[in-house]
């Protein structure tokens, strides 16, 4: 999991803070988004200019950061510059894998062993941008899109065949019902069938209204992720990311409801967490998630009182929002996926160092088990307690009998997200 932006390679005390924000939330990753002005000398598309990011690359580093990149483009800069061509995009590609993945020029220069840039995306929710189905600029369009991201990934892997490439997230499968995403899907999905491009970034904003996860799944992140690979065509079981995924803080359309607080944003967004970070292929168990970001941790509730996560960036101090992000990286840290199943039972469970967490996702629609009660049938020989976890943090504790390897919790709250974790020893 991690966080963004970081923009254009600048480093100043307020990046600096944010890597702090990262490190104190329990995140591991970022993403930095760059565009045509930095990542191409003077604008030309001829002269990629990758040493632009050294700087961050540093800052990264030094905090235990993993960044991805994340080449922008939008469409009012056809004008003034083009778009590049194939081959341009690949040489941009393998100027910038050549330099920042592992064991590339900077790390060489800086003696790093074992760090890089792994990822790398291009253009950030391009529908609707001119470069969709709908008002696409004359000469460009989706196939002016696929030869990019296929000129990409040709640089990229060019420069490390390890690498990997995914277009940048796309906002039309949640926001519209839009799985074909203004048509960009079906014309990559050659790229994603044939293992060019890693897999599809989602962005998933939960909505009280327009995105609603209360009584219904089809705004999931695994809904639209599903629904976006049947409707294009992608037959290979693809990775699923997210750049961006949040529940929007907002009032409902009907004034006669009442209006949203912070704490039942918190409850939805550890709904929407599991739900970004358990997302399965098409057998229904096999995790495919390569990484979660939530947006956006750096923005203050100010400024930013719908998504912002925090009420001060330095020291960060988290919002509920943030409390959740944190907390579930904590129970969490050093485990890793033993099952998924978020289509039926909405049940994850993970396991490390002598600890085990289940997760239920236990919401009408999100699981097939909805109820107060939650069985545990395989419980580690030696676990002497489970906590019971919300999204406002531990709720009680339950012990267990010597030599219990099942257990059934009952007076559950229903309508939210809860997580068990078992303690051995």
């Amino acid at each position: 999991m991690g966080g963004g932006n970081f923009t254009n390679g600048e480093v100043y005390p307020g990046v600096l803070a944010q890597f702090r924000a990262l490190n104190a939330a329990g995140a591991k990753m970022c993403r930095v988004n760059v565009y045509p002005s930095v990542y191409l000398v003077a604008n030309d598309w001829g002269r990629p200019n990758p040493r632009v990011l050294d700087a961050v690359m540093a800052e990264a580093h030094r905090h235990g950061i993993t960044p991805v990149i994340l080449f922008e483009y939008y469409a009012d800069y056809y004008k003034n510059i083009g778009f590049g061509t194939r081959a341009q995009w690949q040489a941009l590609g393998r100027a910038f894998a050549e330099r920042y993945r592992p064991g590339g020029t900077w790390a060489r220069e800086h003696r790093v062993t074992g760090w890089g840039v792994r990822v790398y995306s291009a253009m950030n929710e391009p529908e609707g941008t001119g470069l969709g189905a709908k008002n696409a600029i004359p000469g460009l369009g989706p196939a002016a899109y696929r030869n990019a991201l296929e000129g990409l990934a040709d640089g990229v892997q060019g420069a490390d065949r390890t690498l990997r490439v995914v277009p940048g997230g796309f906002k039309n499968a949640n926001a519209f019902g839009d799985y074909k995403l203004d048509g960009l899907g079906p014309v990559i999905a050659p790229l994603l069938n044939a293992g060019k491009l890693d897999g599809i970034d989602l962005h998933t904003y939960y909505d009280v209204d327009y995105a609603p996860m209360e009584g219904r799944y089809t705004s999931s992140a695994q809904s639209n992720f599903d629904d976006v690979k049947r409707a294009c065509g992608v037959t290979r079981d693809i990775r699923f990311y997210a750049t961006e995924f949040n529940y929007k803080l907002r009032g409902p359309n009907d004034r006669a409801r009442p209006r949203m607080t912070e704490a039942d944003a918190a409850k939805g967004f550890l709904t929407g967490l599991w739900d970004n970070l358990g997302v399965v292929g098409g057998d229904g168990k096999t995790g495919v998630t390569a990484l979660a970001f939530p947006w956006n941790l750096f923005n203050d509730t100010r400024r930013d009182r719908e998504f912002g996560m925090s009420t001060a960036l330095d020291p960060w101090t988290p919002t509920a929002r943030g409390r959740v992000l944190q907390m579930v990286l904590k129970l969490a840290e050093g485990m890793e996926f033993v099952s998924r199943d978020p289509r039926k039972a909405g049940v994850f469970v993970l396991r490390g160092r002598s600890r085990t967490l289940w997760v239920w996702q236990n919401r009408p629609a999100w699981t097939d088990r909805t109820g107060d009660a939650f069985a545990i049938a395989d419980l580690p020989r030696g676990t002497s307690k489970v906590e019971i976890y919300g999204w406002d943090g531990l709720r009680r504790t339950v012990p267990v009998r010597p030599g219990g390897t099942a257990l059934t919790i009952s007076g559950l709250p229903t309508g939210e997200t809860l997580m068990f974790l078992g303690n051995e020893g």
